[in-house]
């Protein structure tokens, strides 16, 4: 799950500049200001994403739910692994009364059982990857819409991603600082529909 985090923080940021519309301030005094030439005043606001996914419930659900699919398919190829190498045990107690046909035989069995396992252990895996990549696509969907519908009452140029890992931006004035605004109504827009949605049986 480390490195879905690693791919998450590294997605928040490209959504980093968002390009908002330009209106009139609002009556919001907490931002970051520049006037044009033409007298139009430009605000610049930011979220921190290391904060905003630590708070937003729909990628901890998400999280969740991929720790335990990651971990239901460990037991299983385990399972199976171990199946087959009991199989091999089997053989190898037999050996002695097995003519070489029939020892051929087996490891070839074995071999073809080994390469089954191989590729099915990688069709899941590629599987269980992109279920994961199409859900953090949900994930990045949700925070622009969301950021997209508060801006339309703030108003802001810029929504930048900050984060204290590392990035594009070096300093961010807390004053300017949206995280809180936006998980909180990303949280809201989140309970409202796993309200609205069927209980998985």
């Amino acid at each position: 799950m480390k490195k879905l985090s690693l791919i998450v923080c590294g997605g928040l940021l490209t959504i980093g500049a968002i390009s908002c519309d330009k209106a009139a301030n609002n009556g919001t005094a907490t931002v970051s200001t520049t006037t044009t030439k033409t007298g139009v005043e430009k605000k610049t606001v930011y979220v921190n994403t290391d904060s905003l996914l630590s708070g937003y419930q729909f990628y901890k659900d998400a999280q969740k739910e991929f720790e335990n699919k990651g971990y239901r398919l460990q037991v299983d190829l385990g399972q199976r692994e171990k199946a087959l190498q009991g199989e091999l045990g089997a053989i190898q107690q037999r050996a002695q009364t097995m003519t070489q046909a029939e020892l051929q035989g087996a490891d070839m069995m074995l071999k073809k059982k080994g390469a089954e396992l191989q590729q099915y252990s990688q069709q899941r895996q590629q599987a269980l990857a992109a279920e994961q990549s199409k859900k953090m696509q949900e994930l990045y969907t949700n925070i622009r819409e969301y950021v997209k519908k508060h801006n339309a009452e703030n108003n802001f140029e810029f929504v930048l991603g900050y984060t204290t890992a590392g990035g594009g931006i070096l300093f961010a004035d807390e004053s300017a600082d949206r995280t809180k605004q936006i998980v909180d109504g990303l949280n809201a827009e989140y309970a409202e529909l796993k309200k609205s949605a069927p209980a998985k049986k």
